[in-house]
C-alpha cells in the first residue's frame, strides 16, 4: 500500500478495530505499512482516539449505540467498514470474519480515500478567507485543463501564475528521464516582463548545484528573499542571466511540481515579486524599492497552482503518449498488412494523404450545399484514420483466394495434367498393341482395319494435347474467347478411364466453372469473398474501444466501396446514406487503385485516364461529381506525388490480389 507517502497525513491514519478483527492478524500488515492501528471496546475510546477509519465488527457493534451512530460517526470525515452482515450504515462492507484479500483492499481504497479528503479539506482551508483568487484558482485550472497544446499549457500557467502573485518573471523547468541514468532538466520556458530577450530551450544537469536542480531532486519548496546572499547552501543561483542582460533578480519562489505519484516531473520557480502589478524593473534601484518576498499570502495560491499545473501537465503528455501509441499501432498494422504484397505497399498510407488533402479542398471551396457537412479537426482525423484502417479487413480474406494468380490452383492444374497424360499413355499403349497385332498377322484382311484405328488414337493423342493447349490458355485471367469457351464443354465431355478403369471426365464440373470465368481468375464465390474485406474490416474497428472523438471510424471505413446509386457493397447505400468523409475515400480510393504501380493483372493508367475514368463514374451518378471535380481541378493528386510511402525492395513478390483494385479491371 502507498499510504504514507505524506508525512503531514501519516499521523491521522488511524484505524480502530473492533476484537474480532483483531483476531484476524490483518493489522499487523498494517502495522508493517506504518499504519497504527488501535482495539476499542466502546463508544468513548473511540470518541478518544478519532481516527480515520473504523473498522466494526459484531462484538463491537454491540458496544456502541446504532440510535446515536450519527454523533460518533463525527466528524464525517470518519468511514467505517462494516462485515457485510451487520445491520448498519457503513461507507464499504467486507465478508463475515475478515478475509484478508478483500478486506485489505477495502482498507487500501477507505484510507485513499481519506487522504484524499483531508488533502481536499487542507486546500480549502487555505483558500476559504482568500476567494478573490480561489475564484482565479478555478478559472485557472479550468483554462489548463481546456489547453491542448503543451507548448501553450506552459505558456499559461507561467502567465496565470505571475499575474497570481504579482511577479516579475517566471520560468518552468521539466524533467526529462529519457536516459534513466542521466536525468536532467530542460528549461522549456521563460517569461519576463520588464526586458526583451531571444529565448532557447536549455538542458541543465539534475543535481544540488542550481536552484531548480536541487527543488527538483529533494521535492521541496525554496523561498529565497535575495538570490544574491544565500550562504552556506549546497545550491547556488545561476547569475549568468542577469550579467548578460543586465536584470537583477531577488526574490525566488522554487516549487515542486508533483504527479499524483509524488514524484517530481518539473519545477516552477516565480522571480521578483513586486509591491503592484505593472512595474517595469528597469533598473536595481527600482528593483530593490518595488521587490518583495513571497509570504504566506502568497505561496499557498502558488502550490496549489503548482498542483493544478502538475495535473494538466500530466494529462497533456498523456494525451500525447495515447495518440502517439495509437498513431504507431495504426501504423504499425498498416505496415505489416501491407507488407504481405509488397506491390501495393503504401496504398492505405496513400489514400490517407489524397483524402486528408482532398476534405481540406473541400473547406476551402466553400460550397454552399456542404457547408454542414464540413470536417473539423476532430472529422479530419477519424477520416485519415479510417483511411489507414480501410482495408484492414484483408486479413479476414483467405489467402488462397489472394494469392490465386489463375483460374486454377496450380494442384487442380497437375490434376488434370495428370489425367490427360494417363489417357496419351493408354493410347499410346493401346497403339503399340494393335501394331504388334499388325505386325504377327502381316497380310491379314484386316490390316486397313488396324491401321485406320492407329490413326484413330494418334488423333485422340493430338487431340488430347489440344484440349491440354486449350486449358492452359483458359487458365489464364485474361479475356475468355467465345470459342474457347465451346471448347471447354468438349472437353468436359471427354471421358477417359482413371487409376480405378472408371470413366470420368477430363475436367470435372467445378474445373469447368473456373476455367470459363469470362475475365480475371476469380469465381462468384470468390468475388464475393474478396468483397467480404469490407465486413472484415468493419468488425475488427467495431472491437476497438474508440473515444467519442473517434467513434464514426468503423462507419466510414465501411462505406468505402458503397456507390451513391447504390450499385456499391457491403449495404448497397445511396446518395446522403454515405457518410461524406466515406465519399471523399471513395475518390482517393479509386485514383490510387487505377494509378497505381502495375499489378500482374492490370496496368498502371495515366492521370488522363483515370481523370476520365472518374468523371465516367460521377456521370453515373456512382462517385460524387463535386468531389471528383474539386480532386481534379485543385490537383490534389500532387499531394502524394515523389513522396516515399514504402522501402524499395529487390525481391520478386509472390501474386496477390489488392480487395481496392479488384472493382477496377474493368478500367485497366
Amino acid at each position: 500500500m502507498n499510504l504514507t507517502d505524506n508525512s503531514n497525513l501519516h499521523q491521522k491514519l488511524l484505524i480502530a478495530h473492533g476484537p474480532v478483527f483483531a483476531l484476524s492478524g490483518i493489522q499487523k500488515e498494517l502495522n508493517k505499512q506504518h499504519l497504527n492501528c488501535v482495539c476499542i471496546n466502546n463508544e468513548k475510546e473511540l470518541q478518544a482516539h478519532s481516527p480515520a477509519l473504523l473498522i466494526l465488527d459484531e462484538q463491537l457493534l454491540t458496544q456502541l449505540n446504532q440510535d446515536s451512530a450519527g454523533k460518533w460517526r463525527k466528524p464525517e470525515s470518519l468511514l467505517m467498514i462494516a462485515e457485510e452482515h451487520l445491520d448498519i450504515d457503513a461507507d464499504l462492507y467486507v465478508p463475515k470474519g475478515f478475509t484478508k484479500k478483500v478486506t485489505v483492499k477495502h482498507i487500501e481504497s477507505a484510507l485513499q480515500s481519506f487522504i484524499q479528503g483531508r488533502q481536499q479539506d487542507q486546500l480549502s482551508s487555505l483558500l476559504t478567507d482568500k476567494s478573490v483568487n480561489l475564484n482565479r484558482l478555478a478559472d485557472i485550472g479550468i483554462a489548463l485543463s481546456a489547453e491542448k497544446s503543451l507548448t501553450a499549457l506552459l505558456i499559461r500557467i507561467l502567465t496565470e501564475g505571475r499575474k497570481l502573485a504579482c511577479c516579475d518573471a517566471a520560468s518552468l523547468f521539466l524533467l526529462d528521464n529519457k536516459d534513466s541514468e542521466n536525468s536532467k532538466l530542460v528549461l522549456k520556458l521563460t517569461q519576463n516582463a520588464s526586458i526583451e530577450f531571444h529565448f532557447e530551450e536549455q538542458c541543465f544537469p539534475l543535481n544540488d548545484s542550481s536552484i531548480s536542480g536541487y527543488v527538483a531532486t529533494h521535492g521541496r519548496e525554496l523561498n529565497i528573499e535575495d538570490v544574491y546572499e544565500l550562504q552556506d547552501a549546497p545550491y547556488q543561483f545561476n547569475s549568468i542571466f542577469d550579467v548578460a542582460t543586465g536584470y537583477r533578480c531577488r526574490s525566488l519562489l522554487a516549487l515542486p511540481i508533483q504527479n499524483h505519484h509524488g514524484e517530481v516531473i518539473g519545477v516552477l520557480q516565480f522571480i521578483n515579486r513586486t509591491r503592484q502589478a505593472d512595474i517595469r524593473l528597469s533598473s536595481h534601484k527600482i528593483t530593490r524599492e518595488n521587490v518583495i518576498a513571497f509570504d504566506d499570502s502568497i505561496c499557498p495560491q502558488l502550490r496549489a497552482l503548482a498542483s493544478q499545473s502538475a495535473i494538466a501537465i500530466e494529462n497533456r503528455r498523456l494525451i500525447e503518449s495515447i495518440r502517439g501509441l495509437f498513431k504507431g499501432f495504426v501504423q504499425a498494422s498498416v505496415t505489416a498488412i501491407e507488407q504481405r504484397d509488397p506491390t501495393t505497399s503504401g496504398h492505405s498510407f496513400r489514400v490517407a494523404d489524397l483524402s486528408i488533402a482532398l476534405a481540406k479542398s473541400l473547406q476551402q471551396a466553400a460550397l454552399p450545399q456542404y457547408q454542414k457537412q464540413l470536417l473539423d479537426e476532430k472529422k479530419l482525423r477519424q477520416l485519415k484514420y479510417a483511411a489507414l484502417l480501410h482495408d484492414f479487413g484483408k486479413v479476414g480474406v483467405r489467402e488462397a483466394v489472394l494469392t490465386k494468380a489463375k483460374k486454377l490452383t496450380q494442384h487442380q492444374l497437375d490434376v488434370i495434367k495428370y489425367r490427360i497424360r494417363l489417357t496419351q499413355q493408354t493410347l499410346l499403349r493401346q497403339r503399340a498393341e494393335s501394331e504388334l497385332l499388325l505386325f504377327q498377322q502381316q497380310g491379314c484382311r484386316n490390316s486397313t482395319q488396324h491401321l485406320n484405328r492407329q490413326e484413330q488414337i494418334q488423333e485422340q493423342i493430338f487431340q488430347l494435347e489440344q484440349f491440354w493447349q486449350d486449358i492452359l490458355k483458359a487458365n489464364e485471367p485474361s479475356i475468355l474467347p467465345e470459342s474457347l469457351g465451346s471448347n471447354l464443354e468438349q472437353i468436359h465431355a471427354y471421358h477417359a478411364p482413371n487409376d480405378s478403369g472408371i470413366l470420368t471426365p477430363l475436367i470435372n464440373r467445378e474445373e469447368l466453372s473456373a476455367l470459363s470465368i469470362p475475365k480475371g481468375s476469380l469465381s462468384l464465390d470468390e468475388m464475393t469473398e474478396i468483397r467480404s474485406h469490407v465486413i472484415h474490416t468493419e468488425n475488427f474497428l467495431r472491437q476497438i474501444p474508440w473515444t467519442p472523438e473517434l467513434q464514426d471510424i468503423p462507419d466510414i471505413a465501411a462505406a468505402h466501396h458503397e456507390k451513391r446509386d447504390g450499385s456499391g457493397y457491403p449495404r448497397g447505400l445511396t446518395t446522403d446514406q454515405i457518410p461524406l468523409p466515406s465519399q471523399i475515400m471513395t475518390v482517393c480510393d479509386i485514383y490510387d487503385a487505377l494509378t497505381a504501380s502495375d499489378r500482374p493483372y492490370k496496368h498502371a493508367v495515366p492521370n488522363e485516364l483515370a481523370f476520365k475514368i472518374l468523371h465516367n463514374e460521377a456521370e453515373k451518378q456512382q462517385l460524387n461529381g463535386d468531389l471528383v471535380k474539386l480532386f481534379i481541378d485543385n490537383k490534389v493528386y500532387l499531394v502524394i506525388k515523389d513522396k516515399l510511402y514504402s522501402k524499395p525492395s529487390n525481391a520478386v513478390s509472390s501474386f496477390h490480389h489488392h480487395v481496392c483494385d479488384f472493382d477496377l479491371l474493368d478500367h485497366s
